[in-house]
C-alpha cells in the first residue's frame, strides 16, 4: 500500500488508527499492535522494492516472525522520504526504514531521534547521462546542462556531490531540478529535458538499451562509506524494555538476512521474485536477477554480515558532504544520533 504525504497528514489530524494486515486486532497510532503470532512492528519503507532492499524486506516479513513473540511487520509505503521520518517523530510507527540524511536533519532540528542500523548498505543508485552533451562530470556546469534528482538536499543529490567536489566543479553552476521517482526521471531523460539522473543500476541496464545513455558516476565506488537508508527510532520509543528488545531482534532479522543473501543466490532470487515491486518481478529469470546479486554482492557490498560499516566515524566523515549540499547546516551531534547499542547485543545474541 502507498500512502501519500497528503493522505499521511489527514489521518495523523483526525487521529484514525490504521487495520493490522493479517491480524486479529486494531492498531491505532502510538499503540503497540499485536497479531495471534505475536507483536507487528509498525515500519513504514520507500515506495518501491529494488534488489538492494530485498533482504531487509525478507527480514522484516519472513524472518522476524521466526523469533518468539513477532509477526511480520506492518510495512506501509510511502512515496516521499520526509514522511517517513514524519512518521516516526510523530509517533505514529515504531521504527522506520528511511533516509539518515533527513533523520540528521529532524535531530539537526530537535528531534529526539536515534539511527540504530542498516536497511542497506552503500548504494545502488548511479548516474546515467545523455551521453551525446555529456562526457564527463566537468560538463555538468555548463549553463545548457540540467540534472534531475528527487529532491534537492536528499540523498539522491548528495550522492553527486561530493564527486563533484572531489573534482573542482562549481557547485553554483550546476542546474538542479526536483522530479520525484527514477521513473519519472527516467522519462525526461529520454525525453531530452534533462541531461543527468540518479537511478538504481538495475533500471540503468534498460536505459542503455534505448539511446547513448551510460553511467557516468558509481558513487559506490567514489565513498569509503555510504548509507542509503538506515532504521531509525525515537528516544521515548527506544527508553520501553520491549521496544529495545524489538529493536534489537529487528536487526538480528536484518543480519540473517544480509548473510542468507550474500551466501545463497536461490534465497535472493526467491526473495526477489516475492518482494520486488520491479514489473514481473515474480517472472524474471536467473539472466536477469543473477547480474543484479552479483553486483550487489561483489561491488556495492550492499549486505555486510556484521554490519561493519556503521560506525559514528563514517558518518561524520560525510557530514561536510552533507553541508555541502545544503542539506544540514553541521550543528547535529552525530555521536548522539548514531547508537550502535541495539546492533552490538544483536552480533553477540547471534555469535
Amino acid at each position: 500500500m502507498m500512502i501519500s504525504r497528503r493522505e499521511m497528514l489527514k489521518t495523523l489530524a483526525v487521529g484514525t488508527g490504521a487495520a493490522v494486515t493479517g491480524g486479529s486486532s486494531l492498531e491505532v497510532f502510538g499503540r503497540t499492535a499485536w497479531a495471534q503470532g505475536g507483536r507487528v512492528l509498525n515500519i513504514p519503507v520507500v515506495g518501491f522494492t529494488l534488489g538492494i532492499h530485498v533482504p531487509s524486506m525478507a527480514a522484516m516479513k519472513e524472518i522476524l516472525p521466526t523469533i518468539q513473540g513477532y509477526s511480520a511487520a506492518k510495512t506501509t509505503r510511502f512515496a516521499s522520504q520526509r514522511v517517513i521520518t514524519q512518521t516516526i517523530v510523530s509517533g505514529s510507527g515504531d521504527v522506520g526504514a528511511g533516509d539518515p540524511i533527513i533523520t540528521l536533519r529532524a535531530a539537526e532540528a530537535g528531534a529526539d531521534v536515534k539511527i540504530i542500523g542498516l536497511v542497506f548498505n552503500s548504494t545502488s543508485l548511479v548516474f546515467v547521462v545523455n551521453g551525446n552533451k555529456v562526457k564527463q562530470l566537468q560538463d555538468l556546469q555548463k549553463p545548457e546542462t540540467v540534472v534531475a534528482v528527487n529532491s534537492k538536499g536528499d540523498f539522491t543529490h548528495v550522492l553527486l556531490v561530493g564527486p563533484l567536489l572531489k573534482r573542482g566543479v562549481d557547485l553554483s553552476k550546476v542546474t538542479v531540478v526536483e522530479i520525484g521517482g527514477s521513473g519519472a526521471r527516467t522519462k525526461a531523460l529520454l525525453a531530452g529535458r534533462v541531461d543527468a539522473v540518479p537511478v538504481h543500476f538495475d533500471q540503468a541496464f534498460d536505459i542503455a538499451k534505448q539511446g547513448n545513455y551510460p553511467v557516468l558516476l558509481d558513487p559506490a565506488k567514489e565513498y569509503k562509506a555510504w548509507f542509503g537508508e538506515v532504521y531509525f527510532a525515537t528516544s521515548d520509543w527506544l527508553k520501553k524494555p520491549e521496544n529495545k528488545r524489538a529493536a534489537v531482534d529487528l536487526l538480528k532479522a536484518n543480519l540473517m538476512a544480509f548473510r542468507k543473501a550474500s551466501s545463497d543466490y536461490a534465497w535472493f532470487a526467491a526473495e526477489y521474485r516475492k518482494h520486488s515491486t520491479v514489473e514481473k518481478a515474480a517472472q524474471q529469470g536467473d539472466d536477469v536477477i543473477k547480474p543484479v546479486w552479483e553486483i550487489l554482492v561483489n561491488q556495492v557490498k550492499a549486505f555486510p554480515g556484521a554490519m561493519e560499516t556503521f560506525t559514528v566515524q563514517n558518518f561524520k566523515d560525510l557530514v561536510p558532504v552533507y553541508k555541502a549540499a545544503e542539506s544540514l547546516e553541521g550543528k547535529v551531534d552525530v555521536e548522539k544520533v548514531i547508537d550502535r547499542s541495539y546492533l552490538d547485543q544483536a552480533l553477540k545474541e547471534l555469535s
